[in-house]
């Protein structure tokens, strides 16, 4: 009985650690393409294509073609190209073509289509 328990111990101890190793991902100066980066993970200065980004923190990374959702923040002269945003905070940023629901943006540059482009949608 005493050693089935200890068995139990180690393998609820093991599938915590492995838990916690697939919510957790942190990226420094590197480039993911079709990522999803959940639940408290970081990217820093790294380029994101086509991912998903979600409760994580990005700094000083270009995010294109992906999706950023649930309370994700967007820091330090991060650049999001063709991107959708919802709920999530962007700061010190540039922001270029982009649907923007629900956020919270300061000190950021935001560029969306030119005054051609605009003309060209109405006709």
């Amino acid at each position: 009985m005493k050693k089935l328990f200890y068995v139990l111990l180690i393998s609820i101890f093991c599938m915590g650690i492995v838990s916690c190793a697939n919510t957790y991902t942190k990226i420094i100066k590197s480039k993911a393409t079709n990522t999803v980066f959940d639940e408290i993970s970081e990217a820093s200065g790294s380029t994101l294509v086509d991912s998903t980004v979600e409760e994580s923190s990005i700094k000083d990374s270009t995010i294109t073609k992906s999706k950023i959702l649930a309370n994700s923040k967007i820091m330090n002269k991060s650049i999001i190209i063709n991107s959708t945003i919802e709920n999530s905070t962007i700061s010190n940023s540039e922001i270029i073509n982009q649907t923007i629901t629900n956020q919270i943006i300061t000190n950021s540059k935001i560029e969306g289509p030119t005054k051609e482009e605009e003309a060209a949608k109405e006709e």
